[in-house]
C-alpha cells in the first residue's frame, strides 16, 4: 500500500519537475530570442530563479526516496562485517534525516507565512512568493518521510 502511494506520488512529482524544467527552457529560450529584438521577458530571471528552486525541491522526495543523495561512508568498512552495526547506523541516519528534513519544512512554512502576511512579490514578475515557500515546505516533509520508508541501502564500490 506504501510503496503504490509512494510510486504514485514519485510519478507525479517527476512529472512536476519536468515541468518546471520545460518552463526554465522556454522561458530562457524566449528570453535570449526576445533580446535580440531588444524586448527581453520582463521578469524572465525571477521566474528562471524560482522554477529552478521548485524543480529542486519537487525532485528532493524522490531523491531521498530513492537513497541518491551525496553520502559519505565512513563507516561502511566497519559495518559490512557486524549487521546490527549496520542496522543501528542505518536507523540514526534514517532519523536525522527525517528530524533535519521535518525542520526545515517547518522553517520554510513558517517563511512562506510571514512572506503571505507581508505580501511579499517577486519584484519584476510580480507572483507571491508564500506558494513557493510552502511548496518547498511540504516537499521537505514528503522528504521526511521518504527517508523512513526507504529501502535500505545497499551501497556498491564506486570510483570517481
Amino acid at each position: 500500500m506504501i510503496r503504490s502511494v509512494a510510486a504514485n506520488l514519485r510519478t507525479a512529482l517527476w512529472l512536476l519537475t519536468s515541468a518546471f524544467i520545460l518552463l526554465i527552457m522556454f522561458v530562457s529560450f524566449g528570453d535570449v530570442t526576445m533580446r535580440t529584438f531588444a524586448k527581453p521577458i520582463p521578469g524572465a530571471y525571477e521566474v528562471t530563479e524560482i522554477a529552478v528552486g521548485a524543480m529542486v525541491f519537487a525532485a528532493l522526495p524522490i531523491v531521498t526516496l530513492k537513497n541518491e543523495h551525496v553520502s559519505v561512508t565512513l563507516l561502511s568498512a566497519l559495518t559490512a562485517r557486524i549487521t546490527w552495526l549496520r542496522w543501528c547506523v542505518l536507523i540514526v541516519s534514517r532519523g536525522i534525516t527525517a528530524i533535519v528534513f521535518a525542520y526545515l519544512g517547518y522553517r520554510l512554512w513558517l517563511l512562506g507565512n510571514e512572506f503571505n502576511a507581508t505580501g511579499a512579490a517577486a519584484i519584476f514578475a510580480d507572483f507571491p512568493l508564500a506558494p513557493f515557500a510552502w511548496f518547498a515546505g511540504v516537499m521537505c516533509w514528503l522528504s521526511a518521510v521518504a527517508g523512513l520508508i526507504a529501502a535500505p541501502e545497499h551501497h556498491q564500490q564506486q570510483d570517481i
